[in-house]
């Protein structure tokens, strides 16, 4: 019963997943070539069966020309993570909110 009170209490709190390791999505996300940066993650649950994300992603300006190629990548890591739902939002290196993206 604890159990169940415990994952209760991080649905409601939006808390990750328990079975999504945060370290773990961002880092495979920075794998991906045209990612230089990420900021602004959150992935929880909504009821404990679907998983989500979102998250703002810093691209080369060359990339940015081709965002659903950049996209795709994105939500296969995500699935890969068992994230099925995101909210992707693509920013140019120097040019994002709240963040110091001249990196």
């Amino acid at each position: 019963m604890l159990k169940n009170l415990r994952e209760t209490a991080n649905i409601l709190l939006q808390g990750v997943p328990g079975h999504i390791s945060l370290a773990k999505v961002e880092k495979d996300l920075l794998g991906i070539e045209e990612v230089l940066g990420i900021h602004d993650v959150h992935i929880w649950s909504l009821e404990g069966e679907t998983d989500i994300f979102t998250g703002h992603l810093i691209v080369e300006t060359d990339h940015f020309v081709t965002p659903a190629k950049i996209r795709n990548k994105i939500k296969k890591v995500l699935l890969k993570h068992h994230i099925e739902h995101s909210t992707i939002e693509l920013e140019q290196k120097g040019i994002c909110s709240g963040f110091d993206c001249t990196e």
